[in-house]
């Protein structure tokens, strides 16, 4: 998915570091203390009760963007976008099933929705509609002509508050975590699934096809269990701030 080059803000507001919490506790339930940084990452335990509180019960949709006759960006070294979205997609989904939410995938296999692409596009939004869903996240990589820009980058809608929280909590996450990337969150207006929904909807762009480094990492399982790690901190994160309702 193209957006556009990134430009440094100078001027970024400071947010205390929820992410060092929820980056500790998680590791903590899910198993990764005592059996290394990517045992744990790669082999959860089982959801304990603590994060499971925070998520329980929480519809979520997790959207692999493109598949099927839509590939998406095409990397320099022929990597598919619609490849690594689903892999990163079904990452986070997995993760946040461990911790009691009730995750749904707009698509878990290379295909499209629809016969064609806008109809895909409308598609994805009744999904969230039909399973009444409180986030909808995305997932997207990033491509433009320039080769040299690379960074995980979240987008939320204009005007959306609780969109740009868990924007913001999402790519402090990245930033943390990846230690690859000093982008911003932004808003955005001209992407119909963000705009659409009444919940927050976000775009993670994971990082850019249009950079052979960052291609080759995109391509690497390893490194998408990381980013889908750091997606997941970030909703733990956001969640992490919502108040707790039934108890």
């Amino acid at each position: 998915m193209m957006i556009w080059a990134w430009r440094p803000n100078r001027h970024r507001r400071y947010r205390r570091p929820k992410w060092a919490l929820a980056l500790c506790t998680a590791l903590v339930l899910l198993g990764g203390l005592g059996r290394g940084w990517w045992a744990g990452l790669m082999e959860p335990a089982e959801p304990q009760p603590a994060l499971a509180l925070a998520l329980l019960g929480k519809t979520i949709v997790i959207d692999a963007g493109h598949g099927g006759f839509d590939p998406g960006a095409i990397g320099v070294n022929g990597v598919l976008e619609k490849d690594v979205n689903l892999a990163i997609s079904q990452r986070v989904a997995a993760l946040l099933r461990q911790v009691g939410a009730n995750v749904v995938e707009t698509r878990t296999s290379d295909t499209a929705l629809a016969d064609s692409k806008r109809a895909d596009i409308y598609r994805r939004v009744e999904i969230a509609e039909e399973n009444r869903a409180e986030l909808f996240i995305t997932i997207q990589a990033n491509s433009i002509p320039q080769r040299q820009y690379r960074g995980a980058q979240v987008f939320f809608a204009a005007g959306s508050t609780e969109g740009q929280g868990l924007s913001e909590s999402i790519q402090q996450s990245l930033v943390q975590v990846l230690q690859n990337t000093d982008r911003v969150a932004k808003s955005i207006e001209n992407i119909y699934v963000v705009n659409k929904l009444a919940i927050p909807s976000i775009v993670v762009e994971t990082g850019f096809l249009s950079n052979s480094a960052e291609e080759m990492l995109l391509a690497d399982s390893r490194y998408q269990q990381l980013v889908a790690y750091a997606i997941f901190l970030g909703i733990v994160s956001y969640y992490s701030e919502q108040p707790v309702s039934g108890f």
